[in-house]
């Protein structure tokens, strides 16, 4: 089987549509505040621009969840990395990988944890999989038959 020069796993379509709803409820409530907040007072003006602009944010941030979501976890040839908590490693720094409860955890020097419930279920098997896959290619380990 051969391995693709890099992969990226995404925030699952669940959890980043959970994030967008939650981050759509907030925008609601923030541009609600600063229509309630905003007056004639010049310091009540400024509370509502503040709360306006992060309303805008809110709105970018549940756009960019929607169309494309964070990175979860990247692998390469020559290692990987981990979104949250952020965490670098080579594959010649793993000394073991446990999957346990829910989570893919690899350690050696540093631990690194991937919750698979944040990955979409059909890229779960396939996450492991070239988990163990690419851990075997750069030990030198091949598969018979």
């Amino acid at each position: 089987m051969s391995l693709p020069e890099s992969s990226v796993y995404r925030l699952g379509r669940g959890p980043a549509l959970v994030a967008t709803g939650v981050l759509t409820i907030v925008t609601g409530v923030l541009v609600f505040a600063a229509f309630l907040v905003a007056d004639d007072a010049t310091a009540r003006v400024v509370v509502a621009v503040v709360l306006g602009v992060l309303a805008a944010v809110a709105v970018f941030l549940a756009v960019r969840f929607a169309l494309r979501p964070p990175a979860v976890v990247r692998l390469d040839p020559t290692g990987f990395t981990v979104a949250r908590p952020r965490v670098r490693a080579t594959w010649k720094q793993v000394d073991d990988v446990a999957l346990n409860s829910g989570y893919l955890v690899l350690s050696g020097e540093g631990t690194a944890r991937v919750e698979l419930r944040l990955l979409d279920p059909d890229a779960r098997q396939l996450f492991v999989r070239e988990v163990y896959d690419r851990l075997n290619a750069a030990h030198g380990y091949t598969r018979f038959g």
